[in-house]
């Protein structure tokens, strides 16, 4: 089960991807839009985890270009902001399918990522929820 992960603060997304890995997920990491376009058109992710506010993009507005790629029309996106539950509407309204408010608790990331991949990491690593 491959996630992209859109972060450009280098301690968040240390964080994030060494937790993933441990739960079984293989991370790709882009540090702004420009890679996450890049990393996306070059390999299939089954979940995107994007930072709302990136140098050189909004996240809303990568999530649209994201999924104008092949195979990512209806690929779950997770949003994730610093900004706190104001953004939350935001995000759903840029079409979205859930929010995470930093600092991320990894708890509620685990649960939140598990929901929108059907536990299929579980079937696939042998590892249990």
């Amino acid at each position: 089960m491959q996630i992209l992960l859109v972060e450009d603060n280098p301690l968040m997304e240390q964080v994030l991807c060494h937790f993933l890995s441990s739960q079984g997920y293989e991370v790709v990491v882009a540090n702004d839009g420009q890679m996450a376009l890049s990393l996306a058109h070059d390999q299939h992710c089954h979940l995107m985890l994007l930072d709302l506010m990136l140098p050189d993009a909004d996240g809303a507005e990568l999530l649209d270009s994201l999924r104008e790629l092949p195979g990512y029309a209806r690929c779950p996106a997770i949003a994730m902001s610093g900004l706190g539950e104001e953004e939350r509407s935001r995000s759903q309204e840029a079409g979205f399918n859930d929010y995470l408010s930093k600092p991320i608790d990894l708890d509620d990331l685990l649960d939140t990522v598990r929901r929108h991949c059907n536990g299929k990491v579980e079937r696939v690593m042998g590892i249990t929820p």
